[in-house]
């Protein structure tokens, strides 16, 4: 038999050598179920050391220092300051009026949208004009302020603020409901005055909390509010919040 014939015949008859995979190509492994098994992990996807990693806005601290040393006024971190005006925080709000923290406290210099003359605030970010910019306003610059019911004020021209303290400054309401359970306990255990103001309120507005509520019971919410911003501006304690 010729050699093209006899290799025909060894074709035929299943005679061929058996190929080894490329590993490469391979198909994944499956486990009992028949789900294809996780490929394994290659050295870029490995985790960042916890220094690459930004916290997350639940892990922030509550701060203690200025942001900025250097800044004319001492403001918290941008991270934070992002978080805290997410939304309203009625108890993170009275930790940082709270007499000792370092943060610059301002005061409007006339009515402006819902902020009242006289208002005391506290300065969280400064927005310098850019330079080519837009001017709006003054061309001073705004603050974003923190008020003392926990909401922001955003983009408040410069000049409707002063350092300048008025003999009795203006506070926005501070919600009793919105603070949590372990500052009104605190409050109501530390201060007489709010402990006072607190059974009155009670009495007066029966579990009422906002609404259509009486003249009584309005004058009775408005002395609990005083008693607790009295009782912070003093020096009264407040515990730290939870977090946001």
């Amino acid at each position: 038999m010729r050699p093209s014939l006899l290799a025909l015949f060894l074709v035929a008859c299943g005679g061929s050598t058996a190929v080894q995979p490329n590993p490469s190509t391979a198909v994944p492994a499956t486990d009992p179920s028949g789900a294809a098994a996780d490929p394994p992990s290659s050295a870029s996807s490995s985790p960042l050391p916890p220094s690459a990693v930004s916290p997350s806005p639940s892990s922030l601290s509550f701060p203690t220092a200025c942001a900025d040393k250097s800044a004319e006024v001492c403001t918290p971190s941008p991270a934070f300051v992002d978080r805290l005006c997410n939304k309203a925080h009625q108890d993170v709000a009275l930790a940082l009026f709270a007499s000792g923290t370092p943060f610059t406290r301002m005061y409007l210099r006339g009515k402006m949208d819902e902020l009242a003359w006289e208002e005391e605030v506290l300065a969280l970010r400064f927005h310098a004009v850019p330079k080519g910019g837009i001017q709006v306003g003054s061309g001073a610059g705004s603050y974003d302020v923190l008020r003392w019911d926990g909401s922001c004020s955003m983009a408040v021209d410069a000049d409707m603020l002063t350092k300048n303290k008025p003999g009795r400054p203006k506070t926005a309401k501070v919600k009793w409901h919105r603070l949590g359970d372990k500052t009104q306990t605190a409050l109501i255990g530390a201060s007489d005055a709010v402990k006072r103001a607190y059974k009155k309120r009670g009495a007066e507005c029966q579990g009422a909390m906002s609404g259509d509520v009486s003249a009584s019971c309005e004058k009775a919410d408005g002395a609990l509010v005083d008693a607790i911003v009295d009782y912070v501006r003093a020096g009264g304690s407040v515990p730290p919040p939870d977090g946001m």
